[in-house]
């Protein structure tokens, strides 16, 4: 059916309304004159008897492309077509003005049909092969990361042995020079601060050693939000809402009080004026939880803050070692990427759930132990506001 009042031929009018994209024509004088109903659903649109100029419709929605950088109306294929320019396509990220965002390939002809001229867009929702296509790109240089970070650890730890033995040897003499034991203990403070680096990196690049047993996940909550107590400001509103009946699980326990410890640290760092941190337990099943056993179910702990948040195209990147968002000096960009590594050697999966000024929401997922499922045990925190 005709949007602005075009009619075209009923033979043209049933292929624009089968082609499988979003079809839209655009007159010279940068008017809508159709779309079809796969147009009208994808952006949204209602129908009308009134002419919409293009201009004015695409300044409802940011483009940019591939690379991030902003596509301006004059310079969006439409208007090089209309130009006259012959244009390939286009692969765009748009942002709605809901707030969504979706990859779309489009193209851009000059049309000219029944009297008419201007120009014909023809668009696809490409938002699915785009984020698997990311996403297997960013597994990949994650793992080549962790390659690279294996090697280090191995070689910068036989630096820092070196270090930390002549340092005990200097310790040990008798006569010190003048200020030389201060030094030594500045040297030795020192090394100890870049073995915890190694160890982070350790952790990320899965060579860390682990020490596996069945743990329940709600335990862990409660030994960490206990441990950490003392961080929660007085503007900091604590939700723990850990559900009863979860199935155990096969971890390292001082690994998993790790990865709760960083989340929660940079939940409450995402929150310097305050705000609410909640974390809660469950159960998915496989699929959801995105883990390498599909078919089976799957304990998650989320650590969710109503925080300053974290921009969408930063996602991808906030697990690479020494990436961070925090201003320099506060942070090593090391937290996250150990964070990764332990839920990898789990055999788990953590996922993010952000945008600029909304707040994250982290969830950790990771394979049940089904043959070993708890019947439930009282879990403190459960439903509970805690106030501080």
């Amino acid at each position: 059916m005709p949007l602005f009042g075009l009619k075209p031929a009923g033979l043209l009018q049933t292929i624009f309304e089968n082609i499988g994209a979003a079809v839209a024509v655009i007159d010279l004088q940068g008017n809508f004159v159709f779309a079809n109903q796969t147009a009208l659903d994808m952006f949204a649109l209602g129908r009308s008897d009134s002419l919409v100029r293009f201009t004015d419709w695409r300044h409802n929605y940011q483009v940019e492309d591939s690379l991030g950088r902003e596509i301006r109306v004059d310079d969006s294929a439409i208007m090089r077509a209309l130009r006259g320019e012959r244009v390939a396509s286009q692969e765009v990220r748009v942002k709605f003005p809901d707030g969504s965002t979706k990859w779309l390939l489009i193209w851009a002809y000059q049309f000219s049909a029944m009297g008419l001229r201007g120009a014909l867009a023809l668009v696809l929702d490409q938002t699915a092969e785009v984020e698997l296509r990311r996403a297997a790109a960013q597994l990949q240089r994650m793992e080549t990361l962790g390659v690279l970070a294996a090697g280090l650890t191995h070689d910068f730890n036989n630096i820092l042995d070196t270090i930390s033995l002549n340092v005990a040897l200097a310790q040990q003499e008798k006569n010190p020079a003048k200020d030389g034991r201060a030094r030594l203990e500045q040297i030795e403070s020192a090394a100890r601060r870049a073995a915890e680096l190694v160890t982070r990196l350790m952790q990320f690049s899965k060579t860390q050693a682990m020490h596996m047993r069945v743990v329940h996940i709600n335990q862990i909550a409660r030994d960490v939000l206990r441990l950490l107590q003392p961080l929660f400001r007085d503007n900091i509103l604590l939700k723990a809402d850990l559900s009863d009946g979860i199935p155990p699980i096969l971890a390292d326990p001082s690994q998993l009080e790790q990865v709760l410890v960083n989340l929660i640290v940079n939940a409450l760092d995402a929150m310097p004026e305050g705000g609410e941190l909640e974390v809660s337990t469950g159960v998915e099943d496989g699929a959801a939880a995105r883990t390498s056993d599909a078919g089976l179910q799957s304990v998650t702990i989320s650590v969710a803050d109503t925080g300053t948040g974290i921009p969408e195209e930063l996602h991808s990147s906030i697990f690479e070692p020494f990436f961070t968002t925090k201003p320099e000096g506060q942070g090593t960009g090391l937290g996250l990427s150990s964070v990764y590594g332990i839920v990898q050697q789990h055999k788990g999966n953590i996922r993010l759930e952000s945008a600029a000024g909304a707040g994250a929401t982290f969830v950790v997922s990771f394979p049940a132990q089904q043959a070993l499922a708890s019947t439930g045990t009282p879990v403190a925190f459960t439903g509970a506001a805690v106030t501080r």
